[in-house]
């Protein structure tokens, strides 16, 4: 993307930046950005990537993260070509910190109302305002999942096989009544929603309810443009606050291998769908992303608790059908015909090292630099290398 040839001194680097002599020296000192390259003479060369890397950093700083936490995450980066996906990925969270400084200010203009009008003074007001501003605080955490989460759909919307994705595929098979009323819990960041939204029917009365307030607030944002076709809710799957059948259909997308008591979910679920109501629950099978393991393997180190296999298997492809028909009618299971192809190292390096194990911080760089070697080498002896997907749904009706 930028031409190499090009080396600025750090005078010509820090004039076109914007920024001192000193806070570059001091980024060099901290490890947070070095030059790429150094004179005879020992004077630090930049080059034009490193604008890139320098917009990264104090977008992050003015976001409102720590030196520390900034450098946490430039060094769990395993490239620097990934420009559009950090790109992506600051955007989301200026979004979010947009959202969280409207709240504030909301709070604040409150409490300002209140003095104006000479009330009483509600000092509950203020507190408020204090619990507004508490939220949200940490940012690196905030951005350290958003890019988690973009890279694990990164390595699927570029090296799947079938080319007609995951969210579209499951919503066609969604077949509901005219004016269904329908729950989704686990909605995550209303991806399901956003990919098909001119399919969905203008009768339809959706709610999407999330566990997680950071995803609801992610969702929230997504469909800012269409909040009118949607209600959203804080809910706990085990605990869903609406009125025995209540909904035409519920779906769980997949979600319910993260749930500790599936059977207390499976009976609000089946509480909350009308007689006759539909009910869809997309999970993964054993094998889904299973070289993986071997992968880490080759890497020196081992996916334990933490991997794919492990946290799914309370609710899988291989024994869902079990755990549906235990509370549903008609269960069938349909499959998403899948796989990957990969031909980049670096998408695979930065799938792997969005895992919860955190590989990254297992291995030194030389490590990782022959690790990424032998990667580029089998993707070129093999044209790429295969993962397994086995991705589908079970679907039911409430008996």
């Amino acid at each position: 993307m930028f031409n190499e040839e090009k080396l600025f001194t750090i005078g010509e680097f820090a004039s076109k930046a914007g920024i001192t002599l000193r806070t570059l020296r001091y980024y060099d000192k901290i490890g947070l950005l070095k030059p790429c390259a150094h004179k005879e003479s020992g004077h630090r060369l930049y080059s034009r990537q490193d604008f890139a890397r320098l917009q990264k950093i104090l977008t992050l700083k003015f976001i409102g993260m720590s030196l520390e936490d900034i450098s946490n995450i430039v060094k769990n980066d395993t490239n620097d070509n990934s420009f559009k996906n950090s790109l992506e990925i600051q955007g989301k969270i200026i979004d979010e910190k947009i959202h969280h400084m409207t709240m504030v200010k909301s709070a604040i203009n409150e409490a300002l109302h209140m003095t104006n009008e000479n009330e009483a003074v509600n000092w509950d007001k203020f507190v408020n305002i204090i619990n507004v501003l508490n939220m949200d605080k940490k940012w690196s955490i905030q951005y350290q999942n958003a890019s988690n989460l973009r890279a694990r759909i990164r390595i699927h919307e570029l090296f799947s096989i079938n080319k007609y994705g995951w969210m579209e595929w499951f919503f066609d098979q969604l077949s509901l009544p005219q004016n269904a009323k329908i729950l989704e819990i686990g909605c995550g960041d209303a991806s399901l929603w956003i990919k098909n939204y001119k399919k969905i029917p203008l009768s339809w009365d959706i709610t999407l309810t999330d566990f997680s307030e950071g995803m609801l607030k992610d969702a929230q944002i997504n469909l800012a443009n269409y909040k009118s076709r949607f209600k959203l809710k804080l809910v706990d799957v085990r605990d869903i606050p609406y009125e025995d059948s209540s909904f035409d259909a519920v779906i769980a997308n997949n979600m319910l291998y993260h749930v500790d008591n599936k059977e207390q979910a499976f009976s609000e679920i089946h509480r909350v769908l009308k007689d006759g109501g539909h009910f869809y629950a997309s999970t993964v099978g054993k094998k889904h992303m299973a070289e993986l393991r071997q992968i880490a393997e080759k890497l020196g180190t081992e996916m334990s608790e933490s991997d794919n296999k492990n946290y799914t298997e309370s609710f899988q492809l291989e024994n869902g059908f079990t755990i549906v028909s235990k509370w549903f009618k008609e269960v069938i299971i349909k499959r998403y015909e899948d796989n990957l192809i990969i031909t980049d190292a670096e998408a695979l390096m930065d799938y792997l090292f969005s895992i919860p194990e955190n590989f990254r911080e297992k291995i030194n760089d030389s490590k990782l630099k022959v690790f990424e070697q032998s990667l580029k080498e089998e993707i070129k002896k093999l044209n790429g290398i295969f993962i397994t997907k086995d991705t589908g749904f079970f679907y039911g009706v409430k008996k």
